[in-house]
């Protein structure tokens, strides 16, 4: 089994690297050996280490068209998971995401839940038997086997912020990283990102003893957030990390339209949509936790949740969307799976690795970090779930790349 490779790039650091960390552990578990770290990275490792299988995030028609063809033309198979499969409305979603011409190339598409599926074999109807359900690793992480991960830091946050409510943000079409994007076409994502300004400040004002964490969305420009409120003592702006050591260090969290509230609700924490109007997007994220729709009723709402336990509400349409199984995990349908693809034994070689990393690396611009503590760090802690002693070799390739191996 030691003879099968498994490639795992990773773009988005705070959205993807504990979800493709579990992963890798269970693959090692079962034989494999991993390469994992930065995209571009992985992308030239796949070039020169053993053919194998290439684990695509998915992405817009030219990005995941490149991906894939390069993984292709490299000799390795090809299986997909959409990081944004989740919330997705159909037409946009073919057009943008999911050409025929890319799926052909795949092995395997993992889906999130039933509602991805049935676009893509509705759409393509020839293609429907390379589509899996199998919800995603990064849900594996909000299970209850799972949440003893974030235990250390969920303390050291409260330690530092005390109790507080997190606020998520998702206003980038408008609050864009370079600017204000102040368009016809971004109206109501403008119109919410002032409702969520002014919300902020009368919840700082309501509940001075109470400290604000605003997250914003990594596209937006967190700057606009902190002069907006640099001179109000409990409110904070910090993106630092993954999101779910955040929702289980908060008391509760507000969030419209956003995928933390239904990470927030599967991870049992009180969660507030603040609908100040309404709006055409994708709802998903709505039907879950409590309302507001005023200013009086958020705060009645929010003093409730801070001094009463309660009933999070939510709505079974979610497990359309998301498969979601308390006891079974991701990680093990995409292996069971991944053991069904034929791969060369042994694999193909391939020579000079080293050089090749060294030129890329001359070239690689994004900012992405990855070391072996942070590697060591998650797996010890995966190990003391299992109750098992480390049986592996993490190997640093060159600069955010590793190959992790079982011994």
């Amino acid at each position: 089994m030691t003879n099968r490779w498994l490639y795992l790039p990773i773009e988005v650091k705070v959205r993807e690297l504990d979800a493709k960390l579990l992963l890798a552990y269970y693959a090692i578990r079962r034989g494999y050996q991993v390469i994992i770290g930065d995209l571009a990275f992985v992308a030239e490792a796949a070039a020169h280490y053993p053919s194998g299988i290439y684990f695509a995030k998915g992405g817009p028609k030219g990005f995941r068209k490149r991906m894939v063809t390069n993984a292709v033309e490299q000799d390795l198979k090809v299986v997909e998971l959409d990081e944004e499969g989740l919330l997705i409305e159909k037409n946009q979603y073919i057009r943008d995401r999911m050409r025929k011409d890319t799926l052909k190339l795949v092995e395997h598409e993992y889906c999130w839940g039933e509602h991805q599926k049935q676009i893509i074999s509705d759409t393509y109807p020839d293609m429907a038997n390379k589509c899996h359900v199998v919800g995603n690793p990064r849900i594996d992480l909000l299970k209850p086997k799972f949440r003893n991960l974030y235990q250390d830091e969920v303390k050291s946050l409260r330690q530092q912020y005390g109790d507080f409510i997190l606020i998520n943000t998702r206003f980038s079409l408008y609050n864009a990283a370079k600017g204000k994007k102040d368009t016809v076409f971004v109206q109501h994502i403008k119109a919410l990102y002032e409702s969520f300004v002014e919300m902020i400040e009368v919840t700082a004002s309501h509940f001075p003893h109470v400290n604000i964490v605003i997250r914003p969305h990594p596209a937006e420009n967190f700057n606009s957030y902190r002069r907006l409120f640099k001179n109000i003592s409990n409110v904070h702006v910090v993106h630092e990390g993954g999101i779910n050591k955040w929702i289980l260090a908060a008391k509760l969290v507000i969030h419209n339209g956003c995928t933390s509230g239904i990470e927030a609700f599967l991870l049992d924490q009180p969660v507030i949509v603040y609908q100040p109007f309404e709006t055409n997007e994708v709802e998903l994220p709505n039907l879950l936790g409590f309302k507001a729709t005023s200013l009086t009723e958020l705060r009645d709402t929010i003093d409730q949740l801070l001094h009463h336990p309660v009933v999070i509400p939510g709505d079974d349409r979610l497990y359309h969307y998301c498969s979601w199984e308390k006891d079974k995990y991701a990680v093990d349908y995409i292996l069971d799976l991944c053991n069904t693809i034929s791969l060369p034994s042994p694999p193909r070689s391939r020579s000079n690795p080293k050089v090749q990393q060294e030129k890329k690396i001359r070239k690689q611009k994004r900012k992405f970090s990855l070391s072996a503590a942070e590697i060591k760090s998650f797996y010890q802690k995966l190990d003391d779930i299992e109750d098992q002693p480390p049986k592996r070799t993490i190997k640093q390739i060159s600069r955010n790349l590793f190959h992790i191996k079982p011994e």
